[in-house]
């Protein structure tokens, strides 16, 4: 009779570190797939309420980041690496990486608001930053597009890694992300 040997006992982040991941995956594919679409919206209100959505979906995230870095830098778990050598190491700058292109992705977006003078709703206008800006708001608007795009493939690059974790080597590392039960 062969008996099955326990799963490895997987050191997993706290409730707040798993809850604010989930929700910043949540609000990043919503932004990038309303960024994708809004010019499909027809001029006028419809593509302002969508671009405005936008927007205020951009503040919500500004929240959660910053929620992020105050509780990792405070309270947060700090678990080991999840792989031992290279991997780890990699997993590691991958995470980094994130972090680095969510703050380059939400600072381009609150200058390419400022460069466009974009309306909110219809309840007021975000005065713009230089008149007859012209080629600074296409480069703003431009590099925040790339970096939404670069974020995005990293990010799913980095569910793929978890998924490849889970699902081939079989070593609980996704786990640490899920919530008990």
């Amino acid at each position: 009779m062969q008996v099955n040997a326990p799963e490895p006992v997987v050191p997993r982040h706290d409730d707040r570190t798993i809850v604010l991941h989930w929700l910043t995956a949540i609000v990043v594919g919503s932004l990038w797939t309303l960024g994708q679409i809004i010019d499909w919206f027809p001029k006028g209100t419809p593509r302002i309420s969508a671009r405005s959505t936008h927007i205020l979906l951009g503040a919500v995230l500004i929240l959660i980041l910053c929620m992020r870095i105050a509780w990792r830098a405070r309270s947060g778990s700090r678990l080991p690496l999840a792989v031992p050598g290279w991997l780890g190491y990699l997993g590691r700058a991958t995470h980094y990486a994130l972090y680095a292109l969510l703050i380059t992705t939400v600072v381009l977006g609150v200058m390419n608001v400022w460069c466009r003078g974009d309306r909110f709703y219809g309840l007021f206008v975000f005065p713009k930053l230089a008149a007859d800006g012209e080629t600074l708001k296409t480069t703003v608007e431009d590099l925040h597009a790339f970096s939404a795009n670069l974020l995005v493939i990293v990010a799913v690059l980095h569910a793929l890694a978890a998924l490849g974790h889970h699902f081939i080597r079989r070593d609980g590392v996704m786990r640490r992300m899920l919530r008990r039960g």
